[in-house]
């Protein structure tokens, strides 16, 4: 949350497909009060998240390439869903977009390092 403070944001952009975490503050819930607590707005486009089953058998930096490939290739299909960030972003003019990785070392994707943040 201090991280937002600092960057101005607006709205708390949460894409996990399931909003769930063993991490305190970190579900759904919880978070949404938090933020909203502190002045940010909180929504939730789990369309855009990814399936619990695609993610199990992740192991390797190979294993995140393939599954982002698919990913980006689907994102087509969500235009609705990106439609909405969209209008998230030009409306509350500062948002984050929150995601998950259980591993964020493994983010190597097209050869370029995802930078968390």
């Amino acid at each position: 949350m201090n991280d937002l403070i600092k960057n101005d944001v607006k709205l708390l952009c949460d894409v996990r497909k399931n909003p769930l975490s063993r991490k305190l503050g970190f579900s759904k819930s919880k978070l949404e009060h938090i933020a909203e607590n502190v002045g940010i707005k909180y929504t939730h486009i789990p369309e855009l998240g990814i399936e619990n089953k695609q993610r199990a058998s992740l192991k390797t930096v190979d294993d995140y390439n393939k599954l982002f490939a698919e990913y980006t290739k689907t994102l087509p299909s969500k235009h609705r869903f990106l439609e909405s960030i969209y209008t998230l972003l030009c409306t509350n003019q500062r948002i984050a977009l929150m995601c998950y990785e259980k591993e964020p070392n493994m983010l190597q994707y097209s050869g370029q390092r995802f930078e968390r943040g």
